[in-house]
Order: C-alpha cells, then structure tokens, then sequence
C-alpha cells in the first residue's frame, strides 16, 4: 500500500488528478482490465471512471485494448514518464521562447521584488539553514552556537568538500568540529555571560547573495528571516565581520582589556556610557559574574 501511496503521490505532482493518479496505478496491478473492475480496487466511483480512462487515453497513460466488454491496459511506466519528460521540455522551450520576446519588447525587468521570508521554530530556520547550505557554491559566513554547528555538521562538510571556503564563529564552550576555512571562538564570552546575553543567535551568508539571521528567546523560541537581497547581505556579513575583529583584538589582549572593561568585556557592551574598570565598583561587576557564570 505504501508503494501505491507513493506512486499516487508522484504522478499528482505531474499533474494528475487524484483519480487519475489512482486509476493508473490499478491498471499496472494486471493486464486488460474493465472500467468496472477498475472501480472496484481503486475506488473511484463508477459514474466517473470512464471519463478519467478517457483523460488516461489522451495523455497516452491508458490504451483501450479490448471493446466486447471494453479493457484498458496502462502504459509501461517508463513509456510515459518518457513521453511527460518530453512534453515538460517541450512546454519549457516555448516559455523561454515566451519570455525572450516579452523582454525583447519591453526590455529588461526594470525592479526585482524584495522577498523577506520570515521564518518562525528551529526546525524551519536549521531547514532554511541546510537548503542555502546545498546551494553555496564559493564563500560562506557562519556565525553561530556549538549546538547548531553541530546540527548541521554533514551539510558543512558536504560544501567544504566541494571547494567552500568558510569563515566560522563559533559561540559557546566543549568540542565543535568546525567546517574548512578560517574559524574563530567566540573568546570574550566563554568563561562570563550575562543575563542579557542568553539570547541565541545564528548567521549565515551564503556567496553574498543570501542570508539567514534568526534569534533565539526563551520566552519566544527561535525566529529569522530568509532573503535574498544585497543589502541585507552586506549588512548581516558586516555584522559577522565586526565581531570576529573584536575577538581577533581580544585573542592578543585579552588580559589588558578585561582589565579596562571587565569579565567578558561587560563594560565595552554598554555603549550609552563609557565606563572603565577605573571609574566602577569592581565588586559589583564580579558579583553580576559570579551570580550568572553557571549559565553556559
């Protein structure tokens, strides 16, 4: 039954109708059968069954083979699914046809439409995640926590193994098998993270022309967007960029900068002031430290 569903299913998307889909594959279970016993194992009702072997007929899917009573027998499977190959071909030639002299006319598309896709649960945005993946051809910006790295472990190394090159940030502490190309951690927040920092976030742009940017809340579970779109490409790499810059500083001086902006650079984040380690009390930067640091 399983392989019946499944061949119903394939000819539905080809553009048959249900009862056809299920009328041809009652006619492959034998050779020469009557409409009415075709209603019978496929059950599709009797006052319809002759109108669908006509419709099988014209598209070359059914042959009448008998007429005292009338049989029909289905055409070989791979007989038509020749014969639909060349009439999609077919039907795509004369689109191109269709467009090239559209566009001869009125010249080329003068706008583009913006498509943002918004994108709501992890398992949609690890999805979108793994289909831009399957497509990335040249570069690709990841940034991204250890769990979702992971996650998409083989499509990673499916793209590094057709010759991308990727520039990886990595959040979070424990293992990661990273994919190939330059990867960075996350540094400055491994070993402090604040209450306000528990927010996940994933970032990916692919060939600079895609990007997907999700986030996740507690309170709200994971959230992005798809796009397809140069602004939003340039603005999102930059972001990556930004931060790999500061961690690229705080690998060389880490200890100096914690000295001026404190555990996890808590200090340099608060950008409506500019504290120092100086002008603060220590005690209660370390006390905010210590009274979140089991979070990671």
């Amino acid at each position: 039954m399983g392989h019946q569903t499944g061949l119903i299913d394939a000819l539905r998307s080809l553009g048959f109708t249900t009862y056809e889909a299920r009328t041809y594959t009652g006619l492959l279970k034998a050779y020469g059968q009557t409409a009415y016993g075709l209603s019978k194992i496929t059950g599709v009702p009797q006052p319809k069954i002759y109108e669908v072997l006509r419709k099988l007929e014209a598209r070359g899917a059914a042959v009448l083979i008998d007429t005292d009573p009338q049989k029909f027998s289905a055409t070989p499977p791979n007989d038509l699914l020749a014969s639909l190959r060349v009439e999609f071909e077919s039907r795509m030639d004369r689109a191109d046809n269709a467009v090239a002299e559209a566009l001869s006319e009125s010249g080329q598309l003068t706008e583009t439409p913006e498509v943002i896709t918004g994108l709501h649960g992890k398992t949609a945005v690890m999805d979108a995640a793994r289909t831009l993946l399957a497509s990335s051809r040249e570069k690709v910006y990841l940034s991204a926590w250890n769990p979702e790295i992971s996650d998409l472990a083989s499509e990673l190394d499916r793209a590094s193994q057709t010759g991308v090159t990727f520039i990886t940030l990595g959040f979070g502490q424990g293992k990661v098998d990273p994919p190939a190309g330059q990867f960075y951690r996350h540094g400055s927040t491994l070993k402090t993270l604040y209450h306000h920092h528990q927010n996940r976030h994933f970032a990916l742009v692919v060939d600079g022309e895609s990007i997907l940017w999700a986030t996740c809340v507690d309170e709200n579970g994971w959230t992005g967007l798809l796009a397809h779109d140069k602004r939003l490409v340039g603005l999102v790499r930059t972001y990556i960029r930004h931060d790999i810059y500061v961690q690229k500083i705080y690998a060389r001086f880490g200890a100096e900068l914690m000295d001026t902006f404190g555990p996890g650079l808590e200090l340099l984040t608060d950008v409506a002031h500019d504290f120092e380690m100086s002008n603060v009390a220590v005690e209660s930067i370390m006390s905010e430290t210590l009274r979140t640091k089991d979070v990671v």
